[in-house]
């Protein structure tokens, strides 16, 4: 009876420990961001813009850099927050489901007077995902 005490502190503790996390840097179509090394990128092919994405085989982000980028207009209170703010000197803005994992995470960043660029996906790690984002640098 003396021992679960002593067992519950080691598996509180051992719950506790800080990963350390090894970061790349992506070099995209006209931007970068930095993710955990487990990130590897993917392509798409676009019509009038610039595609592709990164997954780290459980999540996946797909980004559209073009003058058709979604902006996410369809993403409304009821479902999502809303948050603008500036990544890299650029207005930005970002949304996310109310509930964690139920819609759709996303950022639109304005690149210029005719290019946005846009990067979503789904994800119940949002702070990961959103880490990603503020990562973001518009080259």
């Amino acid at each position: 009876m003396k021992t679960l005490p002593f067992i519950l502190l080691i598996l509180l503790f051992a719950g506790c420990k800080e990963e350390n996390y090894v970061y790349k840097t992506f070099s995209l179509a006209g931007f970068q961001l930095e993710a955990r090394s487990n990130w590897h990128e993917f392509q798409l092919q676009g019509i009038d813009s610039k595609v592709g994405g990164i997954t780290n085989g459980k999540d996946k982000l797909t980004y559209d850099l073009g003058w058709y980028s979604y902006a996410f207009q369809n993403e409304t209170q009821e479902t999502h927050i809303k948050i603008n703010t500036t990544v890299n000197g650029k207005d930005a803005l970002i949304v996310r489901p109310i509930r964690a994992g139920k819609g759709i995470i996303g950022i639109y960043i304005r690149v210029d007077s005719l290019t946005g660029l846009s990067m979503y996906g789904t994800s119940k790690n949002e702070d990961e995902i959103l880490k990603i984002f503020n990562s973001i640098k518009i080259l």
